[in-house]
């Protein structure tokens, strides 16, 4: 049997359209496909590469609606430019790419054993191209481009499955890798970091998940667009962006990822910062970036310089970049604020965290909190350390302004391990809001005020309910003041009263939180129907999703 060869030779400089019909597809089984400068290819459905004979020389434009297959021996050459768009079929659908369309290895498999775009463009209409699969499942050459032609919304790559996100960066399997050695953020256009290295309110145009970058040996900065999920309520979520300026080196590629809750809490009592003791690391509430040197044996130092986003960090004036959880790198190389902060003198890759000087607050308030008992309102508050601190003075009002004190407590004075303090206010009556907050003072006179909380007693046998924040982003937080147990029934309404969910629910006695996550919902005005199973008590609640 005679095996043949395919070659496509598009000779026109007029636009190729290869309409067939929805769903319809192009497979390339082991064929050599040609497709000349000012070229135009349209394929309605997906894109099927396969076999170390099959060979796609795109120096054109290929335009896809559909997702792109291929197997690990696919090649891939020439200069021109694949667009993911799905403007004309699978409308409103999100598109993948599965197999390898990547340079498999490093820079030296460049040309050689090479399934990778060079140009990339990213057009979907719901703002999400994603990767299937596990490896390095996507490369570019040349650039690749969050904006697309035509599209309404940024695009993001996600190197994960959408449909069940991992909640770290070490859970997504596949990995992005763009192998232009050119430094900086020249190689990912429109993308949405601003000159000074905040992300913009779309939260896009970043990786989701795992990026690789190839790396010239005479070093430059390269900045990495990676994160989590968009932007909202918590910590640790959104684009976390970083990047490494590198000196001379041999890393050739290096990954990396965001990783929340990971600790870089430092060993004993680190001095740092010109004599600080750093207290303060925000792995654990923020998050860490980890990279790898995927061909292994690199050395070089370089510069690390980051900019945390979607979490409000303490407010200190000394911070610091850890390294493996060790302050390791150029001594004293530290900065007045998390962001934009930078520290050379590294060597080798793991996880890169922030830590801070606390020592210049005399209490580190961890949490404060007020919870409404049956005949009282008790104040609870923990800090994690105090320097030099005399007493707290417990304050209270009726209208979050004006403020009497109510209770003096007396401070530990100085601690470096966390302490619990409380007060319960009996002088309060059921139906009022009461509003508390501690003003504490150190033995110079020093004041320092909490944040407010509030509580009240719930009229006997009534439940009363709020909303907040309102308007919402990606979260809501249902608050319930009670005097009995309760069962009750949530339910989530549209503006139009089309039913979305429906759920039970228990209330104890006091005070209670429910979380509700709103990501999956479109912007719009909701309502939240609370029905008491045993008492039949109503109550509907309505709240605006951004």
């Amino acid at each position: 049997m005679k095996h043949f060869k395919l070659l496509f030779l598009v000779q026109i400089f007029s636009p190729l359209f290869v309409f067939s019909q929805h769903n319809n597809e192009f497979y390339n089984n082991g064929s050599l496909v040609h497709i000349q400068a000012g070229a135009e290819v349209h394929v309605l459905g997906d894109v099927h590469s396969r076999l170390a004979t099959g060979t796609l020389e795109n120096n054109g434009l290929i335009v896809v609606q559909g997702n792109m297959y291929s197997d690990n021996l696919f090649q891939q050459r020439g200069t021109g430019t694949t667009r993911l768009r799905n403007n004309l079929v699978n409308v409103a659908e999100t598109q993948f790419i599965q197999g390898s369309y990547a340079v498999r290895g490093g820079q030296a498999q460049i040309g050689v054993n090479d399934g990778s775009f060079y140009n990339l463009e990213l057009s979907n209409s719901q703002g999400i191209v994603w990767l299937n699969g596990a490896g390095n499942i996507a490369d570019v050459r040349s650039n690749v481009d969050f904006f697309g032609t035509g599209a309404p919304v940024v695009n993001r790559i996600i190197t994960h499955n959408p449909s069940a996100l991992p909640a770290n960066g070490n859970g997504y399997t596949g990995v992005f890798g763009i192998m232009n050695t050119t430094a900086s953020l020249t190689s990912m256009l429109d993308n949405t970091v601003t000159a000074n290295g905040n992300s913009s309110a779309i939260d896009n145009g970043y990786v989701q998940g795992k990026l690789r970058r190839a790396v010239n040996p005479a070093g430059g900065t390269y900045g990495y667009v990676l994160g989590l999920q968009p932007a909202g309520a918590g910590a640790s979520r959104g684009m976390q962006y970083i990047h490494l300026n590198f000196g001379a080196n041999n890393y050739d590629v290096v990954e990396g990822y965001f990783q929340q809750g990971s600790t870089n809490v430092v060993a004993g009592t680190p001095i740092e910062c010109s004599g600080n003791t750093v207290n303060y690391f925000g792995g654990a509430d923020h998050g860490e970036w980890v990279f790898n040197d995927v061909t292994g044996g690199g050395a070089g130092t370089y510069e690390v310089r980051v900019w945390p986003q979607d979490h409000t960090m303490p407010t200190n004036s000394i911070w610091v970049i850890t390294k493996d959880d060790q302050l390791v790198g150029t001594a004293d190389d530290c900065g007045p604020s998390p962001v934009g902060l930078d520290r050379a003198g590294f060597n080798g890759f793991s996880e890169f965290g922030v830590a801070a000087v606390l020592s210049a607050l005399p209490a580190e308030l961890l949490q404060i909190w007020a919870v409404s008992n049956d005949d009282n309102i008790q104040t609870n508050w923990t800090v994690g350390s105090e320097i030099n601190l005399s007493y707290y003075v417990l304050e209270r009002s009726t209208n979050a302004v004006d403020f009497d004190s109510i209770a003096t407590l007396v401070a530990s004075g100085n601690s470096t391990v966390a302490l619990d303090y409380q007060y319960s206010d009996f002088n309060v009556q059921r139906g009022i809001m009461y509003y508390y907050r501690y003003r504490s003072v150190d033995y110079n006179g020093t004041e320092e005020y909490s944040p407010i909380v509030n509580g009240k007693l719930a009229a006997e046998g009534d439940l009363v309910v709020e909303l907040y924040p309102n308007p919402a982003n990606d979260e809501i937080n249902i608050y319930f003041e009670s005097s009995i147990d309760r069962k009750i029934e949530l339910t989530l309404y549209d503006a139009q009263g089309k039913l979305i969910s429906k759920s039970p629910a228990t209330i104890a006695n006091g005070s209670n939180v429910i979380p509700m996550n709103l990501y999956s919902l479109t912007p719009g005005m909701y309502t939240i129907r609370l029905e008491d199973l045993e008492n039949q008590q109503l109550i509907h609640k309505r709240f605006i999703k951004n």
